[in-house]
């Protein structure tokens, strides 16, 4: 006979009784499966879904390796003309392009603008599989010198120029002041991997002239590169290719560096370049929430460990009536597979309302985020991630059912509290794993937050208060000279320092915590090393008033003047201190000459030394820097750093319209402030940061109640114990002493285990640390205080809520 339905039917009467206890249990559920659903999403989106191209996992990213310079440069960015080589001589590769990303002037009736134009090898649609929405993309000849200038537009800006009109292609744009004829329009949300990332701002794309580009075969690595491995050949044999031709490049460059120069080859998978050190902290989160679902699951088993204990009498009873034992368990579990599957069903329903909020609120430096959607495969981790949750919660209780003799129960009349030792044991062990998970999470939270303290914290050697950004870009035809754009330089500045408002303003080659920039080899006047073991440093373009405007202390001389441009002079510039104490360590460094190694080349002065600045990134020690005036080399494209007396938001439109006035051509980029660019810097570790804290009190309060419960059940089950003893002289605090001392113990167990896995996973995170050790033993020490504490106090809570001694009772019970 089936007796599913009958089964089916008594479970759902049962849950309807005990409505309290199916609501917490579902509810319970959904939060934490909704919200382990949700990261798993992010994870899956970013990590294991493939890259929306054609056959992704045959795209690779290309770099160059020096070997002798592979300890501070693990991998270089290719250089133009070795690039040419492999194309020319590689045949693992079915396509491979190069591209780089600049600034460019966009002319227009509403003004000029400044956009981003990506200049790439003509095959970097042939290499992603990417066909035009509109026209068509670049091709061989556009690649060629002489041939007409063409571009493909973005979705975006064929939208907002043209208004989606299909005879945008054939029309032309104007950059840097020459017509482009439009060929093409790409498909939306087309995205290029640049940089460790997705790049979805790319604008225009034009073909690099492999013809017009000037560059030597030692140094000048700019480009990025990537290529279409041929069908059935992996990125290793790849590599080896690369690796023999690198060895055929090495010789050339050899002849441009006067030295020996050994090049080799790196290559790997797309996905990974893209993906970056994304990849640990996803799966720290998802494993931090997952501990989370964990501790849940442990306290609903507790849950339903004491409700099945309560019920073994009405069990022994069916049992008598002629139920089998098997029939009896199955019946329980059918009960904790009802409440997976509506807890299942809510986590649903929670995951996708976390993960819009996860979408929202994500750091921008976050890869693939956009891609993040609930798929098949998501779908089917809830179902699973329900039923596992589910046979955690019903396990024990189940096995503990199992293995009771119900007829001496039943024979009993009652539960004692031997009888009942069994399922003590079980509770206790179920809190020791929650306070040791907690432990464990808590210690990865404290030492996170720490470090981002420490990161905030830090002397970062500038200031950022009050300093406004405003990227400006000429029309570099129009402004092709040099003498002009630097008569434009001239004018900008002395037009926005006019400005009410403005304390000074000065032209910076690259935008603060943007990267390294240019790097250079730089060797003292006289040195006899050879090129490959002088150190290298980060090169800026700067005005006198840089240091000034970013509060950056020139600790001896001076900032170069305006009077110091005439050429018979040898080009003024500043050094950081770690540069002076590099170069000349021990000596003093004023009034001496440097160079970049390069032959002929007038050596440049230094004028004054200042304090080192982290004005590359945050988390890493300031590299060499060499500061030298901007009329030295002037470029088409700058950002202006103007420091203001009061907002610097409230200066933004007299900024551009001073800009304007110089010159209507002239495009101003979105300015932003410096103090918002930092903030952006932080972005991604405050928000990692930020989750762990959320998951980590969600866990010290599961933990917490946990303690509660289970004290609090064995304060109800040994009560007449308790009166017994007392009744026996025992004063109350002996007894209360007696009840808190077995009701930590569990606390205890679960801190010592938890202490090692906090040690085990400060290992696991020490890579995301910044200026902290990950076993300190300040952070995993308070929160050893911290969750023994709460246990403490929970346990005393519950003895004070439950425990009321009667002996006059307890003797007239016996």
């Amino acid at each position: 006979m089936n007796t599913l339905p009958v089964d089916l039917r008594d479970a759902l009467r049962s849950l309807r009784r005990d409505r309290g206890y199916a609501a917490t249990v579902v509810l319970t559920l959904a939060l934490t499966v909704g919200g382990t659903t949700a990261v798993f999403s992010i994870v899956n989106g970013v990590l294991l879904k493939p890259l929306a191209y054609r056959e992704s996992h045959r795209l690779v990213e290309l770099r160059e390796i020096w070997r002798q310079f592979e300890g501070d440069y693990p991998s270089l960015e290719v250089n133009a003309r070795h690039f040419d080589y492999w194309q020319t001589h590689a045949r693992s590769l079915e396509s491979m392009a190069q591209y780089i990303l600049l600034p460019r002037n966009l002319a227009g009736p509403g003004g000029a603008r400044q956009i981003n134009v990506l200049e790439a090898s003509s095959s970097v649609f042939e290499v992603l599989q990417v066909q035009a929405a509109h026209g068509r993309t670049l091709a061989g000849p556009d690649g060629s010198s002489g041939s007409p200038d063409v571009a493909v537009i973005s979705d975006r800006l064929w939208r907002q120029r043209f208004s989606g009109e299909p005879r945008a292609v054939g029309g032309f744009l104007v950059l840097d002041g020459r017509p482009h004829a439009i060929v093409g329009v790409l498909p939306a949300g087309f995205r290029l991997p640049l940089a460790g990332e997705l790049e979805d701002d790319v604008d225009v794309v034009v073909a690099i002239r492999m013809g017009d580009v000037r560059v030597g075969w030692a140094g000048d690595h700019n480009n990025f590169a990537i290529g279409r491995l041929k069908a059935g050949v992996t990125s290793e044999q790849a590599r080896a290719e690369l690796d023999l031709l690198q060895g055929q490049v090495s010789e050339r460059a050899r002849a441009d560096a006067g030295e020996p120069v050994t090049l080799a080859a790196f290559v790997r998978p797309l996905t990974e370049t893209v993906i970056g050190s994304a990849r640990r902290g996803l799966w720290l989160l998802l494993g931090a929430i997952g501990a989370v679902l964990l501790i849940a699951c442990s306290n609903l088993a507790n849950l339903a460990l004491t409700r099945t204990v309560g019920r073994l009498r009405n069990v022994a009873i069916r049992s008598a009536l002629g139920a089998s034992r098997a029939r009896l368990v199955t019946r329980a579990l059918l009960e904790q597979a009802l409440l997976s599957t509506a807890g299942g069903v809510m986590g649903l329903w929670v995951a996708w309302a976390a993960l819009a909020v996860f979408v929202r609120t994500a750091p921008i430096d976050l890869p693939r985020v956009d891609e993040v959607t609930m798929d098949g495969r998501v779908l089917t981790f809830v179902a699973a991630i329900s039923v596992l949750a589910g046979l955690l919660v019903a396990v024990l209780p189940a096995w503990r059912m199992a293995r009771r003799d119900l007829q001496e129960l039943l024979r009993a009349g009652t539960l004692n509290v031997a009888g009942d030792r069994g399922s003590l044991r079980i509770r206790g062990a179920l809190l020791a794993l929650q306070v040791a998970i907690s432990v464990t999470l808590l210690a990865v939270t404290g030492l996170l937050g720490a470090s981002f303290a420490r990161l905030l914290n830090v002397d970062r050697g500038f200031e950022s208060e009050q300093v406004l950004l405003v990227p400006v870009s000429m029309p570099a035809h129009q402004y092709a000279d040099e003498p002009a754009r630097l008569a434009v330089y001239d004018r900008l500045l002395a037009a926005v320092e006019a400005l009410p408002g403005v304390r000074s303003a000065t032209p910076s080659s690259n935008v603060p915590l943007s990267g390294e920039g240019q790097v250079n080899f730089i060797a003292s006047v006289g040195s006899t090393l050879p090129l490959s073991e002088q150190p290298t440093a980060n090169f800026r373009l700067v005005g006198p008033a840089y240091f000034a405007t970013l509060g950056i202390a020139v600790r001896q001389g001076r900032a170069f003047t305006e009077t110091e441009r005439a050429p018979d002079r040898p080009t003024p510039s500043l050094i950081s201190e770690s540069t002076a104490a590099h170069l000349w360590p021990g000596e003093d460094a004023l009034g001496r000459r440097f160079s970049r190694g390069l032959a002929g080349e007038q050596a440049f002065e230094v004028v004054g030394i200042v304090a080192d600045a982290r004005t590359t990134t945050v988390d890493r020690k300031p590299p060499l820097m060499v500061y030298l005036p901007y009329w030295w080399r002037t470029r088409a494209s700058t950002s202006l750093l103007v420091k203001t007396a009061g907002d610097p938001v409230a200066l933004m439109p007299a900024v551009r319209a001073a800009v304007q006035r110089i010159d209507p051509a002239i495009a101003v980029g979105e300015p932003k402030t410096l103090d918002t660019i930092i903030s952006t810097a932080f972005s991604a570790r405050r928000y990692q940061m930020q989750l762990f804290i959320a998951f980590g009190c969600v866990a010290l309060f599961i933990a917490s109640l946990g303690v509660y419960s289970v004290t609090a059940y064995g304060v109800a089950r040994r009560r007449r114990e308790m009166n017994i003893r007392a009744a026996v002289g025992a004063s109350r605090r002996q007894v209360v002493g007696l009840v808190i001392r077995q009701g930590t113990a569990p606390v205890a167990i679960g801190l010592a285990a938890g202490l090692l896995g906090a040690v085990g996973a400060g290992g696991v995170v020490a890579s995301l640390l910044f200026e902290v050790r990950p076993h300190d033993p300040a952070v995993i020490g308070s929160v050893t205080v911290v969750v023994a504490a709460v246990g403490v106090l929970a346990c005393l809570a519950a003895v004070r809520r439950g425990l009321v001694l009667d002996p006059a009772a307890a003797l007239r019970e016996e």
